[in-house]
C-alpha cells in the first residue's frame, strides 16, 4: 500500500509575520479511496458522463488528481 503526505496549514496566533504554521498529514491509498474517490467519481461523471468515466478512468487517475489538488508527495519508507 502506498502513502502520501501533504502540508495542512494551521493558523496560529503566535506567528506575527503573517505566515501560517502547519502540520504534515499522511494518508493511505485506502483513505483516499474511502474519503475522496466517491466525490471524485461523482464529479467526473457529472462532467464527462458515467460511461466515459467508466471506460477511460480508474482509481489511479483519482490518486493523481488528489496529489495535484493537495500538493502531495508519495512517502517512501
Amino acid at each position: 500500500m502506498r502513502y502520501f503526505s501533504y502540508h495542512e496549514p494551521v493558523e496560529s496566533d503566535e506567528i506575527f509575520d503573517g505566515s501560517t504554521a502547519g502540520v504534515v498529514m499522511t494518508v493511505s491509498e485506502d483513505w483516499i479511496r474511502e474519503n475522496y474517490y466517491p466525490y471524485w467519481y461523482e464529479r467526473m461523471c457529472s462532467k464527462f458522463g458515467k460511461q466515459t468515466v467508466d471506460e477511460n478512468y480508474c482509481f489511479l487517475d483519482c490518486i493523481d488528481d488528489w496529489i495535484v489538488t493537495n500538493w502531495a508527495w508519495e512517502v517512501f519508507e
